[in-house]
């Protein structure tokens, strides 16, 4: 029996056929985990804004349902739904693949069903996505609760879509129209997004731990240049010239929905900084005074370096925290061509100011930023070694003790960067230090439909060309898992995958530019094949498996002349 809707949200994996195809996301990841399949509140709140308006409205998760089961057919079971509308999230440049496969379903399945996409990337090639796939038949750009609910309820009165803010759709002699934005809301408090109910299926909502982020506002004040959500990017592409805060009392009450759900592990999402001294104040005392709450534990954004008098406001609270501060580089240089004014004393001091307070902060890093090269990401290094020795002396003093903020002992995170679409270096890359490489979304999904990771990076910059980022990234992943064995981390006497996998990962990338050029697909495909299968076991290289083209002896060979950790 069909399950009938209104509208059924659908988010996407990030390359619909990846349980099919060769897929090499790189030394550190691996092919289901780069399919994003975490739905972006925003969609959420869409959904219960629809669902308090009277229509019948679903989240479906389905790159959640192909991650954790190889025998989901997404084919049968969109045919399983009936529904009006099928709405395609497409807020993740990353699901521009994805997302446009499972338009093209829906669209084949149920060809009287009208498809719209929505959310950041959409946004910003909602002119392209509307001139080039037949198959879709709108875009919702920008803020979308009250312009999606509009848009339904035209369809309803058959009033003409020319009305509906925010919408790019195709007339019927084929010219694209887009209607003006509206005015963004000044408040959030109008808005839920805890409507778990609505989200399928229920691993998709909790994970393997139950947790949960909640929005602080939306918009920003600052202007990271590669970022997609950034002031400029709100301002351009959302129409929205100030960022829209949650209530502190709001949230207060959010969260006590969540705990109605059995979730303890919630987050912030967005810096409350931003909403200014009395904002943050009255939220962090709301959440002390609250004492009905139950949060195991609280995560909150760092947009900036901070001073005592907030870290204190947030330890006060009693509860344990864990602060996520993003300096991106240790090079100063850098971190300022980036949009981040602060200094690396800054940060330090931000650091230690946490630890005083028994507050937990992970530091995220970043590698092939405009500016970065080989010589000065050696300044990442000695900032990273600097954070983890505050941690060493800080669990020294007890900072670990009982009821306090366990600190994180492991060191900073890090990860490639990337270049959004509509952020300031897509828009303006010559002025920034970059050069785009793909600048229509048909390139990101043709981008994706390619093997390996190193094929899908968007940009160069005036430092580095493609190759160059790929090699810094492979030194980088190197040297993050050198740090962990010289801070203790990882034990230096045994094997670390991690590290094997990354230095492995240099004769994937070389393989894989050789064997996209050969003409015979089905020898292409062969040896996609079986340099994965060799890059998947380089610990075990079982001799019974077959190494038709020598890829395992390849790599035991590399890895072999550089066994030893810290090695060049």
């Amino acid at each position: 029996m069909k399950k009938i809707y209104d509208v059924v949200f659908i988010h996407p994996p990030a390359i619909y056929d990846f349980r099919k195809r060769v897929i090499m996301p790189g030394p550190l990841t691996d092919a289901k985990r780069i399919q994003y399949n975490k739905v972006a509140l925003g969609v959420l709140s869409i959904a219960d804004y629809l669902d308090r308006a009277g229509y019948k409205v679903v989240v479906d998760n389905i790159a959640d349902r192909m991650v954790n089961d190889n025998e989901f057919d997404a084919e049968q079971h969109i045919k399983e739904m009936e529904s009006k509308v099928y709405a395609i999230g497409l807020h993740w440049h990353h699901h521009s693949q994805g997302a446009l496969e499972i338009a093209r379903l829906c669209k084949k399945i149920h060809p009287d069903s009208i498809v719209v996409m929505g959310g950041l990337t959409s946004t910003c090639f909602h002119d392209e996505i509307i001139s080039k796939y037949p198959f879709i038949d709108a875009v919702i750009r920008g803020e979308a609760e009250k312009p999606f609910k509009h848009f339904l309820d035209t369809m309803e009165s058959s009033l003409a879509w020319e009305d509906v803010p925010n919408l790019t759709y195709r007339k019927t002699d084929g010219s694209v129209k887009s209607n003006d934005l509206m005015t963004p809301d000044e408040t959030l408090d109008d808005y839920e997004f805890t409507r778990f109910d609505l989200l399928e299926p229920d691993s998709s909502v909790f994970g393997d731990i139950p947790r949960a982020s909640l929005v602080v506002c939306r918009g920003c004040i600052h202007n990271c240049v590669t970022c997609g959500a950034s002031a400029y990017s709100y301002r351009k592409y959302l129409g929205r010239n100030k960022p829209a805060f949650r209530s502190p009392g709001k949230i207060v009450d959010d969260i006590r929905k969540l705990n109605a759900q059995g979730i303890y592990k919630i987050g912030l999402y967005q810096d409350p900084r931003m909403g200014g001294k009395e904002y943050w104040t009255k939220l962090f005392s709301e959440l002390k005074e609250a004492s009905d709450l139950k949060i195991e534990r609280l995560s909150v954004d760092l947009l900036a370096a901070a001073d005592e008098e907030f870290i204190r406001t947030v330890a006060m609270t009693g509860i344990e925290t864990i602060l996520y501060f993003c300096p991106d580089t240790g090079c100063e240089m850098v971190r300022k061509i980036q949009g981040r004014g602060y200094t690396n004393a800054d940060i330090l001091n931000t650091i230690k100011l946490c630890h005083r307070y028994h507050l937990a902060v992970t530091v995220f890093f970043s590698s092939g930023l405009s500016g970065e090269t080989p010589d000065n990401i050696n300044d990442t290094w000695e900032l990273w070694q600097q954070i983890t020795n505050l941690n060493k002396i800080a669990i020294g003093k007890g900072c670990m003790g009982e009821g306090s903020c366990r600190i994180l002992a492991d060191g900073p995170i890090l990860g490639p960067i990337i270049i959004e679409p509509g952020s300031l270096s897509y828009d303006y890359p010559d002025k920034y230090g970059y050069r785009v490489i793909y600048k229509t979304l048909e390139d990101y999904a043709e981008a994706l439909n390619q093997p390996s990771w190193h094929q899908w990076i968007n940009y160069e910059t005036e430092q580095l060309d493609k190759q160059g980022i790929t090699d810094l990234t492979h030194e980088a992943d190197e040297q993050f898992v050198r740090m962990r064995i010289r801070n203790g981390v990882y034990d230096p006497a045994k094997p670390n995958l991690d590290y094997i996998m990354a230095l492995s990962d240099r004769i994937g990338t070389a393989e894989v530019d050789k064997i996209m050029q050969i003409d015979n697909d089905a020898e292409r495909n062969d040896r996609l094949v079986h340099i994965r299968e060799a890059l998947n076991a380089p610990v075990n290289m079982n001799p019974s498996i077959e190494d038709k083209y020598g890829y395992k002896k390849e790599i035991k060979e590399y890895l072999l002349q550089r066994i030893k950790y810290g090695s060049k």
